[in-house]
């Protein structure tokens, strides 16, 4: 979290820009089968799959969410990230706060080994405090969606990350 390597630097750069923006409302067909999802920012198509399941742990690592998906890896990927995006209980993406999902640096699809110990131990290591987590892994809000939570609870979600 505080490396300050170069390389880091250049390929945190690609992987903002290699990543699709999250859709601002949940696609319900990924809930079936991955699925093509156009992203009007980069204006190419990026396959998603629903990353909701029991294995994903929300309620450990994105507690306000409800459903979150997953880009997948693309042949013209520069990275090995994948976009993740977290939506609450009306299927809006939630940009920010605990339950918001941010860009894993490693896809679950190249290394699950690999994905935990690039982008779960650190949230580890911050001891769950998302604000901490966020600032250097920001959740994606491209398609400039409506700011989700409402500012109240957002603000509570940071008080009670920091009494923590």
């Amino acid at each position: 979290m505080n490396c300050k390597s170069e390389f880091l630097k250049k390929y945190m750069s690609k992987v903002a820009n290699d990543l699709p923006s999250c859709p601002c409302f949940y696609p319900t067909e990924v809930a079936y089968s991955a699925t093509d999802v156009h992203d009007n920012t980069t204006r190419r198509n990026f396959r998603w799959k629903d990353a909701s399941g029991p294995k994903e742990k929300l309620e450990i690592y994105k507690p306000t969410a409800r459903y979150c998906i997953r880009s997948m890896l693309t042949l013209e990927s520069t990275t090995l990230a994948a976009q993740h995006c977290c939506y609450d209980d009306s299927m809006k993406l939630i940009t920010r706060g605990k339950g918001a999902g941010t860009p894993n640096l490693i896809s679950t699809e190249f290394s699950a080994d690999l994905h935990y110990k690039v982008d779960i131990l650190p949230w580890i290591i911050c001891k769950g405090d998302w604000s901490r987590y966020n600032q250097a892994r920001p959740p994606n809000n491209g398609q400039k969606c409506a700011e989700n939570p409402q500012d109240e609870d957002y603000y509570k979600q940071f008080e009670e990350a920091r009494e923590f």
